[in-house]
């Protein structure tokens, strides 16, 4: 954001460029996953944590120099819904998984901050395309409360007795680096539709969760570091209709899907300091973000 406002100053005097600003709101639907393979590189444990739904306020800003764009845009989300956490393992030999527990998630902060370059090919009066690199950084942090045991040992209480699993947060950085191309239309003169591919080249998460508890081996924590090639996948699609030549309103819907990223598993399950273990870890992220926004042009 602070990029795209120094940019207007530097060329606020030039004929060939412009600047323009958005606030938007926006819903997620959207999960997160953490898994432990075993030794045998099977899954072995997934927890998932939901996003159902999230309100996002945020700002987007664009920087238009002669065919050239800057966008910047930050989200910052508010649950709206209730969330679980499925805590899930397999103990079958068929690898069929059972969610062992489920757990309201009591406590949420999410953070979206996103920077794009691209650049403007007109390949007629009603088509125009944009070869795009964007640079994305997630913030996602989850505090579990208790939760009901749903499969495993105890799971018949005598009566009047809840059985409850233990707490457990969750808390992970995310940063992705996508390529892709944006095509959009013009199929009016006060309209324009956009849709656009990307992939991401390079994915890097750390993340850290701790388990509560007071029997061995709990309380306990792990972190884990994973790198992606190629994993990561969004499909961005908007609309915009222009209202006044300084006020435009825009829809949109961005999806976010991925395959499994694998890395570094470290704990303290069987020590007072963190070692790393010889299984791996991996994470995964799916989300869809429908929204609107107002866009002011100077």
């Amino acid at each position: 954001m602070l990029l795209c406002i120094l940019t207007s100053y530097l060329c606020f005097g030039q004929n060939n460029y412009h600047f323009s600003i958005a606030p938007r709101f926006s819903f997620t639907y959207g999960e997160l996953t953490e898994i432990l393979y075993g030794y045998d590189n099977e899954i072995v444990s997934r927890l998932d944590w939901e996003q159902k739904p999230l309100l996002n306020l945020g700002l987007e800003a664009d920087a238009f120099i002669n065919n050239f764009i800057i966008n910047s845009l930050f989200d910052f989300s508010i649950p709206v819904g209730t969330s679980y956490m499925y805590d899930s393992d397999n103990f079958n030999a068929d690898e069929i998984f059972d969610k062992r527990s489920k757990h309201p998630i009591v406590k949420t902060t999410n953070l979206n901050t996103e920077l794009t370059l691209s650049y403007k090919v007109q390949c007629s009066s009603v088509i125009t395309v944009f070869p795009l690199i964007n640079f994305q950084y997630l913030y996602n942090g989850f505090e579990a409360d208790k939760g009901i045991i749903l499969f495993g040992q105890q799971t018949t209480p005598s009566p009047g007795k809840k059985v409850c699993a233990n707490k457990i947060d969750y808390y992970r950085h995310s940063f992705f680096i996508f390529t892709g191309l944006c095509i959009k239309l013009y199929p009016l003169q006060k309209l324009s539709l956009a849709i656009d591919f990307q992939t991401a080249p390079f994915s890097y998460q750390y993340a850290y969760d701790y388990h509560y508890g007071t029997k061995s081996p709990y309380p306990f924590s792990s972190y884990e570091i994973q790198t992606g090639y190629f994993s990561k996948f969004k499909i961005n699609l908007s609309a915009d209709y222009k209202i006044k030549s300084f006020l435009t309103l825009k829809l949109f819907v961005n999806l976010l899907l991925s395959i499994p990223d694998r890395g570094d598993f470290y704990t303290n399950y069987y020590s007072d300091s963190f070692y790393l273990a010889s299984q791996k870890s991996g994470v995964t992220i799916s989300s869809t973000k429908i929204g609107t926004a107002v866009i002011f042009t100077f």
